[in-house]
């Protein structure tokens, strides 16, 4: 079943209008006919069986026929990514998002190869900001993660969080993540930091622990920048499941 997340605005006691890109997607794409039913999920992550009673010229006009309740995505984790090419950037918003991510950071280090103009900014956060809401929709999520806009390195607000964890590939055996992840850690807010193709430079290293960032290994191999995402949450998902 098809999957939207609404504004509260938008929201009456019984129902609830559906407009913009969505509304092309119900009505164009899906095709959707009086009588189809939807999820929607506001603002607040209350998710409702919704029923199309039909189009006025801006909006789907939908029928709240069940609550189903208000549920939570579970884990607080934000990802810092570093600026990748853009189809594995992509992939990474993608797969974080079905993954669990609350909020995703595209990051500049040093070493990244990527740069995004400053004047392109904004049509790139909005193009992020359009792939985690079609894969929160997808994997039916309750709540659309945060994607804040590019951050500088130096710039991650390290004290929004409990705790930092910078994933690192020299790592040593003693920092490999089932040592310095507790499962007491989930019910934490928790940054996990993930350098470019060309690793996290020293001096940038050195930055990040001196301000207590904790070095986190991710196993005997090497990860391309946007596994390293995908291995971070499957991980804490995993923790997770095993404390049930």
């Amino acid at each position: 079943m098809q999957r939207y997340f609404v504004n509260n605005a938008d929201c009456t006691a019984t129902g609830v209008r559906i407009a913009s890109g969505d509304l092309h997607h119900i009505k164009n794409v899906m095709r959707m006919k009086p009588g189809a039913e939807v999820h929607v999920v506001d603002e607040d992550g209350h998710v409702r069986l919704a029923v199309l009673r039909g189009y006025a010229d801006d909006a789907a006009l939908f029928d709240f026929i069940a609550d189903i309740g208000t549920g939570s995505d579970g884990l607080r984790v934000a990802i810092a990514q570093a600026l990748i090419k853009k189809d594995r950037f992509e992939l990474m918003l993608e797969k974080a998002t079905e993954l669990g991510a609350s909020e995703l950071i595209p990051t500049v280090f040093s070493r990244s190869v990527v740069k995004i103009d400053p004047a392109d900014a904004p049509r790139k956060l909005d193009r992020f900001r359009s792939i985690a809401k079609e894969a929160a929709e997808q994997s039916r999520r309750t709540a659309i993660p945060l994607i804040r806009p590019v951050t500088e390195l130096a710039d991650l607000p390290f004290a929004e969080y409990d705790k930092v964890f910078v994933c690192y590939e020299a790592s040593t055996p003693a920092d490999q993540f089932g040592k310095v992840v507790a499962k007491e850690d989930l019910d934490r807010s928790l940054l996990f930091i993930i350098g470019p193709e060309g690793g996290i430079a020293p001096a940038e290293l050195a930055d990040l622990i001196a301000r207590g960032g904790i070095v986190c290994g991710l196993g005997r191999r090497i990860l391309r920048s946007e596994t390293a995402s995908m291995y971070v949450l499957s991980a804490l998902d995993a923790l997770r499941e095993s404390g049930r």
